[in-house]
């Protein structure tokens, strides 16, 4: 019986390290150690621009690309905008930045000549507002790699910050594979022990 339960504690013992080595390892060592002719580094590490890389294009390919984006921005209404835009610039040049420089101007334009300066600039503005949009959009789809974008800043994250990210995300899922090492680990400890028993 004492070598029954000896059995089954080593080889639950062996299977949750086993487990436990093999998550750790997807991540550490960060940095290539030569060990005995052998490299070793963390699976991540090693792949981290592959990885970055499919993220990206999988982002851009099944999520969302620079054309969503694009399409998204070309079927937005800016009218407000455009008008909170224009009453922003129009006050701090006029009344902030020009009247500072030359407060003899206050005398000559008073509010009803600001607002139809604004109502100019927005008309302005509207009337070819089809045509910035449509050079702001071609801009956005012939300059930005959205794949490019994406995978630089995944590739930025230090590897400490992918690691806890990783763990807090996964870390029930993570333990359940250590337990699962261990009752296999037992299983086996205990199929080791009728082995030996009917040999």
């Amino acid at each position: 019986m004492v070598e029954l339960i000896i059995m089954i504690a080593i080889g639950s013992l062996i299977g949750w390290l086993t487990n436990y080595v093999a998550i750790k390892l997807l991540f550490k060592p960060y940095k290539n150690i030569n060990i005995l002719g052998f490299n070793i580094q963390g699976v991540i590490p090693k792949r981290i621009n592959d990885i970055a890389d499919t993220i990206a294009h999988t982002i851009d390919t099944e999520l969302i690309s620079i054309k969503d984006i694009t399409s998204t921005i070309n079927s937005m209404e800016l009218e407000s905008e455009i008008d909170k835009i224009v009453d922003d610039i129009v006050e701090k040049k006029l009344k902030g930045d020009l009247f500072n420089k030359m407060p003899m101007l206050v005398m000559f334009i008073n509010n009803d000549i600001i607002n139809n300066i604004k109502a100019y600039i927005k008309e302005a503005i509207e009337e070819n507002k089809g045509e910035v949009v449509e050079v702001i959009i071609h801009k956005l789809e012939s300059e930005v790699d959205f794949k490019k974008v994406i995978s630089k800043k995944i590739k930025e994250f230090s590897l400490e910050d992918i690691e806890k990210m990783t763990i807090n995300i996964a870390k029930n899922e993570l333990k359940h594979i250590e337990y699962i090492g261990g009752l296999l680990g037992a299983v086996i400890g205990f199929a080791q022990f009728l082995i030996t028993r009917i040999i």
